[in-house]
């Protein structure tokens, strides 16, 4: 009728419809119930599942952009990127009193390849033969040398201790880790404590590898954080593989 609102045009038409097909009309109702009641909850698991996933995102941040090695330079950078040949020369009575009296800043390599035959990421993990965490399955890594970048430290300690050459990608954050043992204990003094910086590194499948003598055994194993929690992995691992999961749920990088 004129004058009618367009939704009490709406309900005047359903109404017509409802007394003129009541079988039809109930069934296209319950349908389109039904359809309605499948969208909402669709919609809701998927904001739910959103929600959920940009929380743990937040909890995990802290990786920094790709190929920003966070080095700043006051001066000539080629002068102050100068490492010293003898720096792991270091008189043994002089490396113990700094490790027993000082934090140290080490590097650790989260080597990661995609491998050829599963097509997933993996991240290699290698059996310490030293303290600290002697025996545990850790990153490869070790102190950083004056003038190095988070990247060079950490290429150099790659190659190192496991033999692969690869590129560096982004640093995945920073810890500050308290061991009550070290490989410098005494009777009096006990353990260390090292800021470290893991440090993403992309390498082929293909490489060999060739472990140095701080190392026992190596394993390749999944980059996905969850998965290595439910393994019992130590939560220094699971942590660094949760940043470097939200961010690439963040910034749409390639899946894990």
């Amino acid at each position: 009728m004129a004058g009618d609102s367009p939704i009490t045009s709406l309900v005047r038409t359903t109404t017509r419809l409802h007394h003129a097909h009541p079988v039809t009309f109930n069934t296209a109702l319950l349908a389109s119930a039904t359809f309605l009641l499948g969208s909402i909850s669709t919609s809701y698991a998927y904001s739910y599942l959103m929600s959920t996933r940009r929380s743990s995102d937040r909890e995990n941040a802290g990786a920094t952009r790709e190929h920003n090695s966070l080095s700043l330079f006051y001066g000539d950078e080629e002068k102050l990127s100068q490492v010293e040949r003898d720096n792991d020369k270091l008189p043994s009575s002089f490396y113990q009193q700094f490790i027993q009296n000082c934090v140290t800043t080490s590097v650790y390599c989260v080597i990661v390849r995609v491998n050829r035959v599963t097509d997933r990421r993996e991240c290699i993990l290698v059996e310490r033969k030293e303290e600290p965490v002697k025996g545990k399955w850790w990153f490869p890594g070790g102190r950083m040398y004056k003038g190095e970048s988070f990247f060079k430290a950490a290429l150099r300690k790659c190659k190192e201790e496991t033999g692969l050459s690869g590129t560096a990608i982004q640093v995945l954050g920073v810890f500050n880790s308290f061991f009550p043992t070290s490989s410098w204990d005494t009777s009096l003094i006990h353990g260390t404590q090292t800021v470290g910086i893991p440090v993403l590194i992309e390498v082929k499948d293909d490489a060999e590898i060739l472990l140095d003598d701080t190392s026992q055994r190596f394993r390749w194993t999944s980059v996905d954080p969850e998965e290595e929690a439910t393994k019992g992995e130590d939560q220094f691992i699971v942590q660094v593989l949760a940043r470097m999961k939200a961010w690439s749920n963040t910034f749409k990088r390639k899946s894990d």
